[in-house]
């Protein structure tokens, strides 16, 4: 069944939502083509003015015994994490346990002296820390990401690590910034993250269906994750949990997060000062609060709305989570194949409480999947330049775009990973992962001065890009 439908997509078009539908028929019809496309396998819900509108559940939970979504399987949400990690270092914060303008070294005596031991909490919760990310780690996935840890032992992997700038000075994401929030909740507690975090807003908001996980763990109604592969889908790979506490450890449900959407717009945990410092902008472009994103989220070419959201991203997991506070709505999609394009599966979805006109178009980069499988990579991207310009009916999501050269690149296709992604470098010039992308496949292949050129256009499109930085220092000291 699942060749056939693939097989069949090149001739799909985009389908138009019906604007006599009411607008639960018509997020019920959105995402039924998304799944039809291969662009979600997972669970959705919508609720406006406080109350759910609409829910649903599509795909596989688990593919090797054809165990079905529902909307309260459990799903992996990654980064989506963070906005809870922040909540529950508020909550310390409001019951005087932490002081958010204390430092890392006030918490953890094994960052006395070093760099990151002058950060505060506060700015720990913004990611205005200047602490890097772990992609400075060139081998971080492949050996240190499937290793279990006990936490003093993680936090050797980063502790020494430079700050990439003074303090507050500047916004970089850094998901060691919030294990660290983690460890420091532990130690003030002297409880788990998991038991703190049960106690003080799973327990008392009713979120029944949510933990930390680790995988020996047996957890009732837990999805599997899977990795869309040139037409077909493959197993996830596999992290150790132990280094995602306070940063991406955390499986729910859909309506599970929609309680923790309703207690923060009632305050249900913390008090409203706390509340609108979490959820006001910090420094652009980002316009990170305290765990999440607060700017307008445009949903069409000319209407955007403010907004708190956050993106979440793990192996064969992908979850976006979106907070309207004018409307009392909320949009969460909770993914079990990656890629999906989840800013456009979001933008429909709004579109639609906005009773905008709404038209699912075929995905680019499913045509060009398809048709790596069964032609080559120079086919597909004779094929990409034909359509591109029917955007009536296609569209162009340059994430996954570039995911396809990625997942070429782990599977040590590397002519086929150039192809795609010199036509990526070409039709995304303003895109610095892209640049990164084409400049580990040159390193593949040998081609270290036009792998500098790369690092170096990353570099000029976001200067702070630790790993292009990195790359390029590793190439240019040779």
């Amino acid at each position: 069944m699942q060749t056939k439908t693939l097989f069949l997509l090149p001739v799909l078009m985009g389908i138009m939502i019906a604007n006599g539908q009411s607008k639960q028929d018509k997020l019920a019809a959105a995402m039924r083509t998304y799944h039809k496309y291969n662009m979600f396998d997972g669970a959705v819900l919508v609720a406006e003015n406080g109350r759910i509108i609409y829910k649903g559940a599509f795909g596989m939970a688990n593919r090797e015994w054809n165990i079905p979504n529902t909307t309260d399987t459990k799903f992996m949400i990654g980064s989506v994490s963070k906005p809870l990690t922040a909540m529950l270092t508020l909550i310390q914060v409001q019951k005087g346990l932490i002081a958010l303008d204390k430092t890392v070294a006030g918490y953890l005596p094994a960052f006395v002296g070093k760099p990151a031991g002058i950060v505060t909490i506060r700015q720990l919760l913004g990611h205005v820390s200047g602490m890097p990310n772990y992609d400075i780690i060139k081998d971080f996935f492949p050996r240190i990401s499937r290793q279990y840890f006990e936490r003093d032992d993680y936090i050797k992997t980063y502790i020494d690590s430079a700050l990439a700038f003074t303090p507050g000075s500047k916004y970089n994401y850094s998901s060691w910034g919030y294990f660290t929030l983690g460890h420091i909740l532990e130690k003030v507690t002297g409880k788990t993250y998991a038991q703190l975090m049960k106690e003080d807003i799973y327990d008392k908001l009713g979120m029944n269906n949510s933990g930390s996980y680790y995988h020996t763990q047996i957890v009732p109604k837990r999805a599997t994750g899977y990795d869309y592969s040139l037409g077909g889908y493959t197993s996830s790979d596999f992290r150790d949990q132990s280094n995602t506490m306070g940063t991406g450890d955390i499986y729910t449900t859909v309506e599970d997060l929609f309680k923790f959407h309703l207690a923060i717009t009632n305050n249900s945990l913390i008090d409203k000062e706390l509340t609108k410092e979490m959820l006001t902008p910090g420094i652009k472009p980002a316009d990170y609060g305290f765990g999440w994103f607060n700017k307008n989220f445009k949903y069409t070419s000319t209407d955007s709305v403010a907004a708190n959201f956050h993106l979440g991203m793990t192996d064969g997991f992908i979850s976006f989570a979106l907070r309207i506070p004018s409307t009392n709505s909320f949009v969460v999609i909770l993914c079990n194949s990656s890629p999906t394009d989840f800013f456009g599966i979001t933008r429909t979805l709004v579109s639609t409480l906005y009773n905008k006109p709404v038209k699912v178009k075929q995905p680019m980069h499913k045509v060009v999947e398809t048709l790596i499988g069964s032609k080559g990579a120079t086919a597909a991207v004779d094929q990409y330049k034909k359509l591109k310009s029917d955007t009536a009916n296609y569209y162009i999501d340059w994430i996954s775009m570039n995911f396809i050269a990625e997942q070429l690149l782990q599977l040590k296709r590397y002519e086929d990973a150039r192809i795609i992604s010199e036509n990526n470098a070409a039709e995304f010039p303003d895109r610095d992962l892209v640049m990164v992308t084409m400049g580990n496949i040159y390193l593949k292949l040998n081609r270290r001065d036009e792998a500098i050129i790369c690092y170096k256009k990353a570099l000029a499109i976001y200067p702070g890009y630790e790993e292009a930085k990195n790359r390029l220092k590793e190439l240019e000291s040779k």
